[in-house]
């Protein structure tokens, strides 16, 4: 079956899906849509200027910040569609925690409309999406891995090749709670790339929230191992920290 014809089924599964079951809107939790009209008008921008490196909030325009000095040179740019907070939040823990799913293409749909804005990279010629996986523990608690249901749909709408290759090796614990350097700590090693080498590969790698980019940076750093010329990291939503 051509392409065409698979995007029209999955279009029509979405439609029925729809109308037996109405989307529930991440904010006010009214039904008829993920997030109603007036919700989605109240999401958050990254408050600028930025870093134009790793896409945390700055006090003054600047080309890098204290936060991503020691990042490897591999690494190109992290960016967020939205500020964490709000109808954004209340719709992303909706979906992690609650199993809605189904909220996964709306999710992406989002992330795919702001990488037009201006301050994501002008260029994006990745040849392939990844994602920052759960370990194998943790998916089977939740029964799904958010951020592979993401990935998948936007390399879908940014018509490029969606990998699996990715692993999480060590069962970190929970971030939640932690400093930024506690974090970075955490995340050490944590990931590793069972795939074929990337042999100069650009990647684009997916996350649901960034908080201070320690877990996307590790999970990067085991894709230049493997070969990537450049890694491109972008999320749903970032929680800002001055």
């Amino acid at each position: 079956m051509t392409k065409q014809p698979i995007l029209r089924v999955r279009r029509a599964i979405a439609m029925l899906e729809d109308l037996v079951f109405p989307p529930i809107c991440g904010g006010c939790q009214l039904r008829g849509k993920w997030l109603c009209d007036a919700c989605r008008q109240s999401l958050k921008m990254i408050p600028r200027p930025i870093c134009e490196r790793c896409g945390q909030p700055v006090d003054l325009e600047t080309s890098s910040c204290a936060n991503c000095t020691f990042w490897p040179s591999e690494f190109g740019a992290m960016r967020a569609a939205y500020a964490f907070g709000g109808p954004i939040r209340d719709s992303i823990h909706r979906f992690k925690y609650q199993g809605e799913f189904a909220r996964a293409p709306f999710l992406a749909n989002l992330v795919f409309g702001a990488m037009k804005r201006p301050e994501f990279p002008d260029d994006q010629s990745w040849d392939l999406v990844a994602y920052v996986p759960l370990h194998s523990r943790r998916r089977r608690q939740r029964g799904f891995d958010q951020s592979r249901l993401i990935a998948r749909h936007l390399a879908t709408s940014l018509e490029i090749p969606a990998a699996t290759d990715l692993k999480r090796v060590i069962d970190t614990p929970s971030q939640v709670g932690r400093s930024a350097a506690e974090r970075r700590a955490n995340v050490i090693d944590a990931f590793a790339w069972s795939g074929e080498d990337l042999a100069g590969a650009k990647i684009l790698l997916v996350d649901d929230v960034i908080t201070t980019g320690s877990t996307m940076m590790s999970a990067s750093r085991a894709l230049i191992r493997a070969g990537a010329k450049r890694v491109d990291a972008i999320a749903i939503a970032r929680e800002t920290l001055r």
